[in-house]
Protein backbone atom coordinates (compact mmCIF):
# COMPACT_ATOMS: atom_id res chain seq x y z
CA UNK A 1 0.00 0.00 0.00
CA UNK A 2 3.01 2.36 0.84
CA UNK A 3 5.70 1.24 -1.99
CA UNK A 4 7.36 3.86 -3.92
CA UNK A 5 5.65 2.24 -6.92
CA UNK A 6 2.68 0.68 -8.32
CA UNK A 7 0.96 -0.95 -5.83
CA UNK A 8 -3.01 -1.49 -4.70
CA UNK A 9 -4.73 -0.29 -1.19
CA UNK A 10 -6.64 -3.49 0.45
CA UNK A 11 -9.23 -2.11 2.92
CA UNK A 12 -8.24 -4.53 5.31
CA UNK A 13 -4.71 -2.88 6.96
CA UNK A 14 -6.96 0.05 9.01
CA UNK A 15 -4.80 2.52 10.78
CA UNK A 16 -5.57 0.57 14.09
CA UNK A 17 -4.91 -2.64 12.63
CA UNK A 18 -1.79 -1.76 12.27
CA UNK A 19 -0.90 0.29 15.46
CA UNK A 20 -2.39 -2.50 17.63
CA UNK A 21 0.29 -4.81 15.42
CA UNK A 22 3.07 -2.26 16.44
CA UNK A 23 2.25 -1.84 19.79
CA UNK A 24 1.98 -6.11 20.46
CA UNK A 25 5.71 -6.09 18.25
CA UNK A 26 6.73 -3.17 20.89
CA UNK A 27 6.75 -5.30 23.72
CA UNK A 28 9.18 -8.00 22.74
CA UNK A 29 9.58 -10.05 19.02
CA UNK A 30 7.22 -12.72 17.94
CA UNK A 31 7.19 -15.24 15.32
CA UNK A 32 4.62 -15.04 12.68
CA UNK A 33 2.28 -17.45 14.50
CA UNK A 34 2.33 -15.44 17.71
CA UNK A 35 2.30 -12.41 16.44
CA UNK A 36 -1.11 -13.64 14.90
CA UNK A 37 -2.22 -15.35 17.88
CA UNK A 38 -1.83 -12.51 19.59
CA UNK A 39 -3.03 -10.15 17.44
CA UNK A 40 -6.29 -12.01 16.75
CA UNK A 41 -6.75 -13.77 20.16
CA UNK A 42 -7.78 -16.91 18.31
CA UNK A 43 -7.39 -18.86 21.52
CA UNK A 44 -10.37 -16.46 22.84
CA UNK A 45 -12.18 -15.54 19.64
CA UNK A 46 -11.75 -18.56 17.25
CA UNK A 47 -9.59 -18.43 14.04
CA UNK A 48 -9.32 -14.79 12.36
CA UNK A 49 -8.87 -14.19 9.02
CA UNK A 50 -5.31 -14.62 7.73
CA UNK A 51 -5.52 -12.65 4.63
CA UNK A 52 -6.37 -9.64 7.02
CA UNK A 53 -3.68 -10.76 9.15
CA UNK A 54 -1.23 -10.82 6.09
CA UNK A 55 -2.06 -7.77 4.91
CA UNK A 56 -1.41 -5.86 7.76
CA UNK A 57 1.40 -7.22 8.47
CA UNK A 58 3.13 -6.05 5.40
CA UNK A 59 1.89 -2.51 5.84
CA UNK A 60 3.62 -1.95 9.18
CA UNK A 61 6.54 -3.31 7.44
CA UNK A 62 5.95 -1.05 4.66
CA UNK A 63 5.60 2.09 7.15
CA UNK A 64 9.01 0.93 8.80
CA UNK A 65 7.37 0.04 12.20
CA UNK A 66 8.55 -3.56 12.33
CA UNK A 67 11.33 -5.54 10.25
CA UNK A 68 11.78 -9.56 9.70
CA UNK A 69 14.88 -11.46 11.02
CA UNK A 70 15.53 -15.08 10.60
CA UNK A 71 11.99 -16.39 11.96
CA UNK A 72 10.85 -12.99 14.52
CA UNK A 73 9.49 -9.92 14.03
CA UNK A 74 10.66 -6.94 15.75
CA UNK A 75 10.22 -3.32 16.02
CA UNK A 76 12.31 -1.01 13.62
CA UNK A 77 11.26 2.27 14.76
CA UNK A 78 11.72 3.94 18.20
CA UNK A 79 9.08 3.11 20.46
CA UNK A 80 8.07 6.55 21.16
CA UNK A 81 6.30 6.57 17.52
CA UNK A 82 3.89 3.90 19.41
CA UNK A 83 2.95 5.70 22.44
CA UNK A 84 0.21 7.10 20.77
CA UNK A 85 -2.27 7.79 17.99
CA UNK A 86 -0.79 11.30 17.24
CA UNK A 87 3.10 10.17 17.32
CA UNK A 88 2.12 7.18 14.73
CA UNK A 89 -0.03 9.57 12.52
CA UNK A 90 3.00 11.56 12.46
CA UNK A 91 5.30 8.95 11.98
CA UNK A 92 2.99 6.76 9.26
CA UNK A 93 2.56 10.22 7.16
CA UNK A 94 6.32 10.91 6.66
CA UNK A 95 6.84 7.50 5.75
CA UNK A 96 3.50 7.47 3.24
CA UNK A 97 4.46 10.92 1.66
CA UNK A 98 7.82 10.39 1.30
CA UNK A 99 7.27 8.17 -1.78
CA UNK A 100 6.18 10.07 -4.66
CA UNK A 101 6.15 7.50 -7.04
CA UNK A 102 3.81 5.43 -5.13
CA UNK A 103 0.06 4.31 -5.46
CA UNK A 104 -0.62 6.70 -2.53
CA UNK A 105 0.84 9.25 -2.69
CA UNK A 106 -0.16 9.93 -6.32
CA UNK A 107 -3.62 9.59 -5.45
CA UNK A 108 -3.74 11.96 -2.38
CA UNK A 109 -1.65 14.52 -4.76
CA UNK A 110 -4.57 14.11 -7.29
CA UNK A 111 -7.24 14.17 -4.86
CA UNK A 112 -6.15 17.81 -3.33
CA UNK A 113 -5.81 19.09 -6.81
CA UNK A 114 -9.28 17.82 -7.94
CA UNK A 115 -11.07 18.22 -4.99
CA UNK A 116 -13.31 20.73 -6.20
CA UNK A 117 -14.79 17.98 -8.52
CA UNK A 118 -14.43 15.40 -6.40
CA UNK A 119 -17.05 16.77 -4.19
CA UNK A 120 -19.13 17.26 -7.71
CA UNK A 121 -18.79 13.03 -8.24
CA UNK A 122 -21.97 11.23 -7.24
CA UNK A 123 -20.25 8.34 -6.17
CA UNK A 124 -16.87 6.70 -5.32
CA UNK A 125 -16.75 4.83 -8.61
CA UNK A 126 -16.85 8.17 -10.61
CA UNK A 127 -13.75 9.47 -8.34
CA UNK A 128 -11.83 6.36 -9.08
CA UNK A 129 -12.76 6.68 -13.10
CA UNK A 130 -11.93 10.84 -12.61
CA UNK A 131 -8.65 9.56 -11.32
CA UNK A 132 -7.58 6.91 -13.76
CA UNK A 133 -8.71 9.22 -16.51
CA UNK A 134 -6.50 12.11 -15.27
CA UNK A 135 -3.99 11.05 -13.71
CA UNK A 136 -3.33 7.77 -15.53
CA UNK A 137 -4.12 5.51 -12.13
CA UNK A 138 -5.15 2.17 -12.62
CA UNK A 139 -7.40 2.15 -8.98
CA UNK A 140 -10.25 -0.14 -8.47
CA UNK A 141 -13.41 0.66 -5.80
CA UNK A 142 -11.22 -1.44 -3.17
CA UNK A 143 -8.32 0.87 -3.95
CA UNK A 144 -10.12 3.80 -2.66
CA UNK A 145 -11.80 2.15 0.30
CA UNK A 146 -8.51 1.57 2.02
CA UNK A 147 -7.16 4.53 0.69
CA UNK A 148 -10.14 6.42 2.75
CA UNK A 149 -9.21 4.90 5.96
CA UNK A 150 -5.11 6.03 5.98
CA UNK A 151 -6.37 9.52 3.83
CA UNK A 152 -8.25 10.55 7.00
CA UNK A 153 -6.48 9.47 9.63
CA UNK A 154 -3.28 11.19 8.49
CA UNK A 155 -5.18 14.43 8.32
CA UNK A 156 -5.94 15.18 4.48
CA UNK A 157 -9.43 15.17 5.07
CA UNK A 158 -12.74 14.37 7.38
CA UNK A 159 -14.81 11.75 6.71
CA UNK A 160 -18.75 13.20 6.69
CA UNK A 161 -20.72 9.95 5.79
CA UNK A 162 -19.75 8.26 2.64
CA UNK A 163 -17.50 11.43 1.94
CA UNK A 164 -14.25 12.90 2.40
CA UNK A 165 -14.20 16.39 2.62
CA UNK A 166 -10.74 17.68 2.28
CA UNK A 167 -9.26 20.13 4.79
CA UNK A 168 -5.84 19.67 5.29
CA UNK A 169 -6.17 20.96 9.35
CA UNK A 170 -4.52 18.37 10.79
CA UNK A 171 -1.71 17.17 8.42
CA UNK A 172 -0.43 21.01 8.69
CA UNK A 173 -1.06 21.15 12.68
CA UNK A 174 0.87 18.24 12.59
CA UNK A 175 3.97 19.75 10.85
CA UNK A 176 3.84 22.88 13.08
CA UNK A 177 4.12 20.76 16.01
CA UNK A 178 7.91 19.86 15.41
CA UNK A 179 8.80 22.89 13.37
CA UNK A 180 11.96 24.96 14.36
CA UNK A 181 11.67 27.32 11.13
CA UNK A 182 9.08 30.15 12.53
CA UNK A 183 8.86 32.02 15.58
CA UNK A 184 5.88 31.84 17.91
CA UNK A 185 4.18 35.53 17.12
CA UNK A 186 6.24 36.10 13.65
CA UNK A 187 4.43 37.10 10.34
CA UNK A 188 5.68 35.09 7.66
CA UNK A 189 5.25 36.39 4.39
CA UNK A 190 2.62 33.31 2.50
CA UNK A 191 5.47 32.29 -0.24
CA UNK A 192 7.85 31.62 2.59
CA UNK A 193 5.29 29.85 4.59
CA UNK A 194 3.89 27.94 1.63
CA UNK A 195 7.64 26.89 0.18
CA UNK A 196 8.02 25.51 3.95
CA UNK A 197 4.42 23.81 4.05
CA UNK A 198 5.32 21.85 0.38
CA UNK A 199 8.38 20.46 1.53
CA UNK A 200 6.94 19.46 4.64
CA UNK A 201 3.89 18.18 3.47
CA UNK A 202 4.84 17.80 -0.64
CA UNK A 203 1.49 16.10 -1.64
CA UNK A 204 -0.10 19.71 -1.60
CA UNK A 205 1.94 20.46 -3.76
CA UNK A 206 -0.21 20.03 -7.23
CA UNK A 207 -3.33 21.50 -5.77
CA UNK A 208 -1.85 25.10 -5.64
CA UNK A 209 -1.93 27.04 -9.17
CA UNK A 210 0.39 29.82 -8.64
CA UNK A 211 -0.93 32.34 -5.61
CA UNK A 212 -4.20 30.54 -5.43
CA UNK A 213 -4.13 27.32 -3.17
CA UNK A 214 -6.33 24.75 -3.15
CA UNK A 215 -9.74 23.51 -1.52
CA UNK A 216 -8.05 21.48 0.87
CA UNK A 217 -5.28 23.60 1.68
CA UNK A 218 -7.66 27.12 2.32
CA UNK A 219 -9.47 24.49 4.43
CA UNK A 220 -6.73 23.81 6.61
CA UNK A 221 -5.28 27.00 6.91
CA UNK A 222 -8.82 28.59 8.01
CA UNK A 223 -9.30 25.57 10.25
CA UNK A 224 -5.97 26.11 11.96
CA UNK A 225 -7.10 30.24 12.43
CA UNK A 226 -10.46 29.30 14.06
CA UNK A 227 -8.69 26.97 16.36
CA UNK A 228 -6.38 30.28 17.57
CA UNK A 229 -2.95 28.72 16.41
CA UNK A 230 -2.32 31.01 13.40
CA UNK A 231 -3.45 34.14 12.11
CA UNK A 232 -4.23 34.77 8.77
CA UNK A 233 -3.26 38.43 7.38
CA UNK A 234 -3.94 40.57 4.59
CA UNK A 235 -1.40 42.97 4.37
CA UNK A 236 -1.94 45.95 2.03
CA UNK A 237 0.65 46.26 -0.70
CA UNK A 238 1.77 43.18 0.12
CA UNK A 239 1.59 40.31 -1.99
CA UNK A 240 -1.46 38.03 -1.75
CA UNK A 241 -2.27 34.50 -2.60
CA UNK A 242 -5.62 34.09 -2.99
CA UNK A 243 -7.82 30.97 -0.78
CA UNK A 244 -10.74 29.42 -2.17
CA UNK A 245 -13.34 31.83 -2.38
CA UNK A 246 -15.62 31.75 0.31
CA UNK A 247 -18.31 34.44 0.58
CA UNK A 248 -18.59 34.54 4.27
CA UNK A 249 -15.58 35.00 4.93
CA UNK A 250 -14.16 38.23 5.93
CA UNK A 251 -10.56 37.07 4.57
CA UNK A 252 -10.08 35.70 1.46
CA UNK A 253 -6.82 36.69 0.04
CA UNK A 254 -3.98 36.36 2.71
CA UNK A 255 -0.44 37.76 2.55
CA UNK A 256 0.92 36.85 5.50
CA UNK A 257 0.43 34.29 8.33
CA UNK A 258 1.57 34.98 12.07
CA UNK A 259 2.15 31.65 14.62
CA UNK A 260 0.38 32.19 17.56
CA UNK A 261 0.32 28.83 19.01
CA UNK A 262 0.12 25.07 18.21
CA UNK A 263 0.58 22.85 21.16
Amino acid sequence: MFKNQKDNMREFPTPERVYALGRLVANCPYTRTDLYNGLCMSDVYGEGNQDIFGYTLTVAQELELIKSQDTQFSLSCDRSVLKDYPSFRKHAARIAFSRPNGTFFQTTSLYLELAEEVLKAPRWADVVTLFNERGGLNLKDNDMLGWRFWTSFLGIGYLHTDMLIPNVYTRVKDALETQVDFKTGESVPLSRFMGWLEMQCPEIKNSRNEFRLGLGVSNGLRMLKEQGFVDLISQPDAEKWQLNYLEAETINDVSHVRIVSVR
